[in-house]
């Protein structure tokens, strides 16, 4: 079983893999909160990946229902993510080896974000997540 650190460099290899496979050029840097730089037109967009496994959950009344839980937050104090660290999320799914792309001010202050596996699944979900996220920031006001 991979650590935290080892899931998390897999994570940024799906996700740079992911990344490279439609075209856009990127690099993975880990600084403070961007793991990878992605180069779109003459923009530098940073990506926070976070990365998880399939678990249960043993609380409440999705118990023993598998998904995926992310931690979307920076710092041991658990500070939401903002534009101010990063502009997209890239939500990785280690055992699936997809990826879930997300605008940063989607997850609105949230500190854990939950997924289940089907998320996963969606047909053509990298290059329709990763379109959503330019149409917002690029498109957005």
């Amino acid at each position: 079983m991979a650590t935290n650190i080892e899931s998390g460099k897999i994570g940024e290899h799906i996700c740079m893999v992911r990344l490279m496979k439609m075209g856009v050029a990127c690099e993975i840097v880990n600084l403070e909160t961007m793991d990878i730089v992605a180069h779109v037109g003459s923009e530098i967009l940073r990506i926070q990946v976070k990365s998880s496994t399939l678990k249960t959950n043993s609380r409440g009344a999705g118990r023993n229902n598998p998904g995926l839980q992310f931690a979307v937050s920076h710092t041991r104090k658990k500070i939401p993510l903002t534009k101010d660290e990063c502009d997209i999320i890239a939500f990785v799914s280690i055992d699936q080896e997809r990826v879930m792309f997300k605008p940063v001010e989607c997850l609105k202050g949230q500190v854990t974000k939950r997924f289940v596996p089907q998320k996963f699944e969606k047909d053509r979900l990298e290059e329709r997540s990763w379109q959503y996220c330019l149409d917002c920031i690029f498109l957005g006001d």
